[in-house]
């Protein structure tokens, strides 16, 4: 799949939003020392959250010429394939990530202005979590280093470097991979691919990990979403912009939904969060989902 558009990498001389570089900076800084910590959910309360002091939500980003990393090892993409043993007989009606403690605090992506290293840190962190038990705060920063791509294959680079570092480990943007310069606090495999709209075998991946999901998110009627279940299809399914983590699905009156953690704070939609509708590839949300293994 080739994506027309790309995530922006960060413009270090000013921002979309008219900061100054060293107020960025700044405000980077805290940023990381807010949100990047790593949380043990051992014992922890289920779905805590932390609330955010951003002032503004990060929507319209500019978008930016993708760089390659030239030291990366060639992969083709891995297509998910259902098979008979991976098919539950006995799926839950609903399910949710979010109860078990292994999804990180929602963030604001603000002057960072990257969503898809965002859902992709949290992807890896939430996979580790499942695996170990603890959620660690990982680097968004080595993905928009190493791995500044918006291509399925992240999670294959993300291998490819050796894993991701932790949040207060990796330097802050510098435009050049240094992923040798701090040791890996979680790796991966590789990454998989979910035939684009199948949603049986979207739902049968996010029952073992939550799963990166690309969209279209410039209709303006998602930027003011406050609650309930999205369904507005005045969007593309092939132009993507914006990524998001799928971490559960429900139902309500009939209506069957994906819960996605959106990066523009806690206090956009719910909570952070939106409700997709489920089965109809609302703004491409079931064509282009990735996951780590």
């Amino acid at each position: 799949m080739k994506i027309a558009c790309v995530v922006l990498l960060l413009a270090l001389a000013s921002s979309s939003l008219g900061a100054p570089r060293d107020n960025m900076l700044r405000r980077l800084e805290e940023w990381t020392v807010k949100y990047e910590k790593g949380y043990g959910f051992q014992g922890d309360q289920v779905g805590r959250r932390q609330d955010s002091q951003d002032e503004e939500k990060a929507y319209n980003n500019n978008i930016q010429p993708r760089r390659q990393l030239s030291n990366r090892s060639s992969h083709s993409r891995t297509v998910d394939i259902l098979l008979d043993h991976d098919v539950s007989q006995t799926r839950p009606k609903t399910f949710d990530w979010r109860s078990k403690g292994v999804i990180s605090p929602v963030t604001n992506i603000d002057a960072f202005s990257n969503s898809f290293a965002i859902v992709a840190r949290g992807c890896v962190a939430s996979f580790q979590a499942i695996k170990t038990g603890f959620l660690l705060g990982l680097s968004a920063w080595e993905i928009v280093d190493c791995c500044p791509s918006l291509e399925d294959g992240v999670f294959d680079c993300i291998h490819d470097i050796g894993g991701l570092c932790g949040a207060t480990t990796y330097p802050l943007y510098t435009g050049q991979c240094k992923n040798n310069s701090c040791q890996a606090a979680a790796k991966v495999r590789g990454g998989k691919v979910v035939p684009a709209g199948n949603v049986n075998r979207m739902e049968q991946a996010l029952l073992k990990r939550p799963l990166a999901a690309l969209m279209d998110a410039s209709n303006a009627s998602f930027g003011r979403y406050q609650s309930g279940i999205y369904n507005d299809t005045d969007c593309s399914k092939t132009v993507i912009n914006h990524a998001m983590q799928v971490v559960g699905y429900g139902e309500k009156d009939g209506q069957e939904f994906w819960i996605c953690k959106n990066t523009w704070g806690p206090k956009w939609g719910e909570d952070g969060y939106v409700r997709m509708k489920k089965g109809s590839d609302i703004c491409g949300i079931e064509s282009h989902v990735s996951y780590p293994y």
